[in-house]
């Protein structure tokens, strides 16, 4: 009982810690900071802007914001931790999202873990701010408010954003943002009013700092097939960790108490068991004694069974005996008798296979004479036919010198009407194509004016167009061109991405006609329309 006692008295002061403890743990810098990198722009081999910017993969996959790379030339991402400086290639950027991802091989830092639910508006968040000696430290606050920022094009996606009170400064975007579990919620970036793209590296914060949410991060990463680390479980609030704590606490209590008078109760059901077992014992020898005297007995009894048994087997084994004899002996007679008729068979076979070798003989004999007959007609036939053949053959070499001459004569005269017909036509100008697409990767073509009357087709596969536009959004035959009438038309041919001139979107096989400076969409590829007087 003085040990139940003590059990409950360390648990209770066990709970009492808990509820103790500080409600809100912040993240551990040192460990975080591991995961944090420098993003360094440059541009004629100097530093153009430095950003930050925080590790998703183990291969080397690190996300920042896209402004950062505005006139970039080259890239370098820099561990804050080791001071390597290594460098990188951009995967992917759109300006809408002001979200950057970028790949520096070898970089060898752990990657943090996304929250795929965020954080609600009100719950407490931290992110990183740099110091003026270029150290990190913690930023406390709250979520203010959600928004969600529309694209510029309807094909342009929606940007989540949010607001927090976390302060930090411009050196701090691109730092990632913390709910209460030590997840990332969210990437800090300029606001995406303050000024033109190119000038927002260089725009502070004013009273809070907005935020891409981590759903954007997810479906970017997903969309490319980038192992990434998701945490899928709800982050609890410290009210809401302390309330469970509480109520675990208390459940925990009463289970100790209702434990302790189980203990109790145990105890005088193990005395009670242990009179029962030696009574029981009591018993079973007493049984154990009987069992033994009725073995004797049936010991006996089983010996005399033994015996009789055994004269029965003797007096069985006697009777297989005859019945095996005179079974032998049936079956020399059955073989007797067997090998009698096998014989009889054989010589009546014998005799019929004689009388089949005559009938043979008398059946080749007659064909022979038969196929002589029919031969000998067939060398007759082939006399009389040779004959006629060569007959004809002479009177049809005849025929077909006069109509050989008179075809030739012909196709001379349509040889000659065709080459007055297909003499090639020329357009008064040649298409100049100059564009880009969404990610800003340049393309241009220059179509000759002696291709656009007879038409040209555009597109991504070479065994399907004349003039190729290498982007993975591009149909295999997207569009058509083609001069007529004193006109140039722009034919799109069932494209999967779709065609506009002017924004305006054209509908699958139906020319439209193309003008000087239109603008002409081939699926994300934007291209401007020169026609170059020729």
């Amino acid at each position: 009982m003085k040990e139940i006692i003590m059990r409950v008295f360390l648990f209770v002061h066990f709970v009492m810690f808990l509820f103790l403890s500080p409600v809100f743990a912040e993240i551990d810098v040192a460990v975080v900071s591991e995961s944090i990198v420098q993003v360094r722009v440059y541009k004629n081999h100097k530093i153009l802007a430095e950003g930050s910017g925080f590790v998703v993969n183990e291969e080397g996959y690190v996300l920042t914001n896209a402004h950062l790379l505005a006139d970039a030339e080259g890239l370098t991402v820099r561990a804050r931790k080791t001071g390597a400086e290594i460098v990188s290639q951009q995967v992917f950027a759109n300006r809408e999202l002001n979200l950057a991802l970028l790949r520096a091989q070898g970089l060898g830092l752990l990657p943090l873990n996304l929250s795929e639910r965020g954080a609600a508006v009100g719950r407490m968040v931290e992110t990183l701010k740099l110091t003026p000696q270029d150290s990190i430290q913690i930023a406390r606050g709250t979520i203010g408010t959600y928004q969600d920022v529309p694209g510029k094009k309807v094909s342009d996606p929606v940007a989540h954003l949010l607001q927090h009170n976390a302060m930090v400064t411009s050196k701090a975007f691109g730092m990632p943002l913390f709910n209460e579990c030590g997840d990332v919620v969210a990437i800090n970036l300029p606001d995406p009013k303050s000024g033109s793209w190119p000038f927002r590296k260089n725009v502070e914060p004013r009273g809070t700092v907005f935020a891409l949410r981590s759903v954007d991060i997810i479906a970017v990463l997903k969309d490319r097939e980038i192992t990434h680390s998701v945490v899928k479980e709800e982050c609890l609030s410290a009210v809401e960790r302390t309330e469970r704590d509480r109520k675990i606490a208390e459940d925990s209590i009463k289970a100790v108490a209702k434990a302790a008078r189980d203990s109790v109760s145990a105890e005088r059901v193990a005395r009670l068991a242990a009179e029962k077992a030696v009574k029981e014992k009591q018993q079973a020898a007493e049984k154990a004694e009987a069992a033994r005297l009725a073995a004797e007995k049936a010991k006996a009894q089983a010996d005399l069974a033994s015996k009789a048994a055994a004269d029965s087997v003797k007096a069985a084994q006697d009777s297989i005996n005859t019945a095996r004899l005179a079974l032998e002996q049936e079956k020399a007679r059955t073989d007797s008798l067997k090998k009698a008729t096998q014989e009889r068979i054989a010589a009546q076979k014998s005799a019929a296979d004689s009388l089949a070798a005559v009938h043979q003989e008398e059946r080749e004999k007659t064909s022979q004479r038969l196929q002589w007959a029919i031969v000998s007609g067939g060398i007759l036939v082939i006399l009389v036919l040779f004959g006629w053949f060569m007959f004809a053959r002479r009177k049809r070499a005849q025929l077909q010198a006069t109509a050989s001459r008179l075809s030739e004569a012909e196709q001379e005269a349509e040889a000659a009407r065709q080459a007055v017909s297909e003499a090639p036509q020329f357009a008064p100008f040649r298409c100049l194509l100059e564009g880009q697409d969404n990610t800003g990767q340049p393309f241009a073509l220059s179509i000759p004016a002696l291709a656009l009357p007879s038409g040209v087709t555009l597109g991504r596969s070479p065994a399907n167009a004349e003039f190729i536009i290498d982007h993975e959004s591009v149909s295999r035959e997207h569009i058509r061109l083609l001069y007529a009438d004193g006109n140039l038309y722009v034919e799109d041919l069932g494209s999967t991405n779709g065609s506009r001139i002017n924004g305006r979107l054209l509908n699958p096989r139906e020319p439209a006609v193309l003008q000087n400076n239109d603008q002409l969409e081939v699926g994300p590829v934007v291209f401007q329309v020169r026609l170059m007087q020729e």
